[in-house]
């Protein structure tokens, strides 16, 4: 005897309706999108309606999610018993993928203009815009912002220069598209600043052993003229780029010495109180915004929050970017927050942290700079480790790591990397300024490249 089993029964039950869609053009869009929905629906033999759909266009933006793209079709389902959880649901799970696919299809191919987040809800549900933005935000992490309840309280002087940049630099200007402005343009450039006072020695110390494995308060035995400790340390064991066939760049699965998988498991997931002390700091730095890690739902699994890597005498790398809003593949992130350039008005920001944890460097003999490039003018900025240093940067812009010299011998230049999201707290915010409120303690921005031309 046959035993029919769960997902073979809502096959033949399950029916489909589209109730509401906000922020797609309900004249050009929407017909597409609900085509493409039909489709799918009769690839899997399950009926689609969609005669009495209501359409906002265009849509509130989110207060409770400033930043979020607000394009949403709602789909309720029939014929699910009454109590089951939509979202666990095998076949619907398996719907809402090829549906999400043949969406992306049209993405690539111009048909849609952005992404659209699909609300499957049980027929009886009325969730608002607002709840549903951050019903995904909360199911994949998007905005879960750092702690700061580890950072060592201060009275915030003016003249206190830990949040005050050694030097801030801007480079790669162009001409974009505004966001939320159509047909209107603006003069971007991406940003790095340098933070000599941001690390003490202390916690500096305390980092460097967390990467390699040792008690915080410990002292390595180990000698950084033997290289990297392979117990610890791994060529080509950096992961986290989406393309892992790329440059060998300095955050990439290359010939650079990486973390070994546990030991990325280990620094990104288990407590470790210098971590969250220096991400603590981190939020006092930006603290007119959301600081969270880069969430797994952005650019997947291949790319770590946290990483670290040691570049030696020998190594080659090429420039690369870590991350630009505007390219994430398809995600659940493109689905709430759309595709945008870095840096947009009222959108989420991608930057980099680096740290540099050697004990001492030589500069003048040892080199090893971070070097960015203006791709318009090939023109470069370099940044040299420097005990302690913090590095800031735009996530989009050219960056490699230059390996050691010689002189150098088998000294690795240790660094800690973060991957960042800062977001708004308020709709329409200015992205564009990080010194939230201390900018009158900043130093005048150095224009290079292709920054100088506007």
């Amino acid at each position: 005897m046959h035993q029919t089993n769960q997902s073979e029964e809502n096959e033949t039950c399950v029916r489909l309706e589209a109730s509401a869609s906000f922020g797609i053009d309900p004249s050009s869009e929407l017909p597409r999108l609900l085509d493409v929905i039909s489709d799918v629906c009769n690839e899997y033999g399950t009926e689609f309606g969609y005669n009495s759909i209501s359409n906002t266009f265009p849509s509130e933006p989110s207060k409770v999610v400033p930043g979020a793209l607000g394009r949403i079709l709602v789909i309720d389902v029939h014929g699910i018993a009454t109590g089951v959880n939509v979202d666990e649901n095998e076949f619907i799970s398996e719907m809402k993928i090829g549906i999400s696919q043949q969406i992306d299809d049209c993405l690539y191919s111009g048909l849609l203009s952005q992404p659209v987040l699909l609300a499957f809800q049980s027929a009886a549900t009325d969730n608002t815009p607002d709840s549903i933005i951050e019903k995904e935000v909360n199911d994949y992490g998007l905005r879960d912002g750092l702690d700061a309840s580890f950072y060592t309280t201060h009275d915030n002087k003016d003249d206190d220069n830990t949040f005050i940049p050694s030097s801030h630099i801007k480079m790669d200007g162009a001409i974009i598209e505004t966001v939320g402005s159509p047909g209107q343009t603006h003069f971007d450039t991406s940003s790095i600043l340098v933070f000599d006072n941001l690390l003490d020695d202390t916690l500096r110390k305390r980092l460097l052993n967390v990467v390699n494995g040792i008690s915080e308060d410990g002292e390595d035995t180990s000698r950084d003229s033997d290289g990297p400790n392979p117990s610890r340390w791994v060529r080509g064991g950096l992961m986290d780029v989406v393309d892992n066939d790329s440059d060998g760049s300095e955050e990439d699965d290359g010939p650079c010495w990486g973390l070994t998988e546990e030991a990325i498991v280990d620094i990104c997931f288990h407590d470790h109180p210098a971590i969250n002390e220096f991400e603590a700091k981190l939020v006092q730095l930006f603290q007119d915004f959301i600081v969270s890690r880069l969430p797994e739902a952005v650019l997947g699994s291949c790319v770590s929050p946290l990483t670290a890597n040691a570049p030696c005498h020998g190594d080659s790398f090429d420039f690369h970017i870590d991350a630009d809003p505007m390219q994430v593949p398809p995600s659940p992130w493109a689905d709430v927050f759309g595709r945008y350039p870095n840096r947009s008005k009222g959108k989420p920001r991608f930057v980099s942290v680096l740290l540099y944890l050697n004990h001492l460097w030589n500069t003048d003999e040892w080199g090893a700079p971070t070097k960015f490039l203006d791709p318009p003018t090939q023109e470069c900025y370099e940044v040299f480790p420097k005990p302690g240093r913090c590095l800031v940067m735009d996530q989009d812009i050219s960056h490699t790591v230059v390996a050691p010299n010689e002189e150098c011998g088998k000294r690795p230049r240790y660094s800690l990397v973060w991957k960042l999201i800062l977001h708004p707290k308020s709709v329409g915010q200015d992205m564009t300024d990080l010194s939230c409120g201390r900018g009158k303690l900043w130093p005048t921005p150095q224009l290079i490249g292709s920054a100088i031309q506007h």
